[in-house]
């Protein structure tokens, strides 16, 4: 059974979400890509495993991102255990990086 395409939103809401999704996933990925830069330049291992790991997590968003736009198009419900899931990955990678940040701003006051 093929999905039929939704119908446009004169209010273009689908496309600022399409489009809201996306910044939140490449902001992530900057923030994620500057705290494992940061770790390399400073020889800090920890630092630089919590931001690959991040960067990981934020590339992976990226791609749902995507993924999610194309779903839009169609009649399909929006609000699915994979939003969910997208959702609880961004609330991870923000906090794996701002726990980045706070460990080695703590070991570098010792």
């Amino acid at each position: 059974m093929k999905a039929d395409i939704r119908a446009r939103d004169p209010g273009l809401q689908p496309e600022r979400t399409a489009l809201s999704w996306h910044r939140t996933a490449f902001s992530s990925l900057v923030l994620a890509l500057v705290i494992t830069r940061a770790g390399f330049s400073q020889g800090d291992i920890m630092l630089t495993v919590l931001g690959s790991l991040a960067t990981l997590f934020s590339l992976f968003l990226v791609f749902i991102s995507l993924r999610r736009q194309r779903v839009m198009r169609y009649d399909t419900g929006l609000t699915s255990r994979s939003a969910v899931v997208c959702k609880r990955l961004i609330c991870l990678t923000l906090g794996l990086n701002a726990l980045a940040i706070t460990l080695h701003n703590v070991v570098n006051l010792f």
